[in-house]
């Protein structure tokens, strides 16, 4: 069967809608996806109380969202001035009163990006500040679990804990970062914060500044010199018909 002109452009024209799919779809991308990553979205307790419901989570144990310096009779928390991040709002999370653990999650739909997921050639990117008291070592896990269409877990990233001798038995908060390619298959992220207790009667694990970002992995050369290729091709064969 020979290709002729009028096919030979359709599909070219449907290579490059392809890959214009695939490219135009940058709504989420480079963009933080976590709601309330910041801890800002609420007022923050000035004692380390529960404040209620926290915005953009769903939580267990006595999680709430504290003020940067907050005082109770058995210590200050992280001021304004204590190691943690430099754009800090207000807040930051907390484990909580008298839990040994406590935590706090919210779900994000990524169905919009499948056709780049399932190209493999998305990158995640997940950070945060953890930290904890003193020479306690209350620590604090953020967790992003890939999910499938039938909601099972295909993929795992995660950063911490951030241990007391991290932060030379200081109190405050660190950075950490992961990264690595989304599975193919992926369409939510459930993202988990885990805030531990291991001493004292107050859950010391500490978070701010949570995100996670996806990003296109950009075609490589190759594949963009595809094209061309084919018209070139597709030229010359133009040529000896003439």
């Amino acid at each position: 069967m020979k290709l002729t002109s009028g096919l030979f452009f359709a599909l070219i024209a449907g290579i490059l809608a392809s890959i214009s799919s695939v490219m135009a779809a940058t709504v989420p991308f480079n963009q933080n996806l976590i709601i309330n990553g910041d801890a800002e979205s609420d007022i923050g307790s000035a004692t380390g109380a529960v404040i209620g419901p926290v915005t953009g989570f769903t939580t267990t144990g006595n999680f709430t969202v504290t003020k940067y310096g907050a005082t109770v009779s058995s210590g200050d928390f992280p001021a304004l001035t204590s190691p943690g991040p430099v754009d800090r709002g207000l807040n930051f999370f907390s484990g909580g009163p008298s839990n040994a653990a406590s935590s706090a999650y919210q779900l994000i739909d990524v169905a919009s990006v499948a056709s780049s997921i399932d190209l493999g050639s998305t990158r995640y990117q997940l950070s945060g500040f953890l930290g904890g008291f003193s020479s306690q070592s209350d620590h604090a896990v953020l967790t992003a679990n890939f999910l499938n269409s039938q909601d099972a877990p295909i993929g795992i990233g995660s950063i911490g804990p951030v241990w007391n001798g991290d932060r030379n038995n200081v109190t405050g908060l660190l950075e950490r970062t992961t990264d690595g390619i989304v599975p193919v298959g992926t369409r939510s992220i459930e993202i988990r914060l885990a805030l531990t207790r291991t001493a004292g009667s107050y859950n010391d694990g500490y978070a701010d500044n949570l995100t996670l970002k996806l990003t296109p992995v950009p075609l490589p050369a190759a594949a963009l010199l595809f094209v061309p290729g084919l018209l070139g091709i597709g030229l010359l064969a133009s040529r000896k018909r003439l």
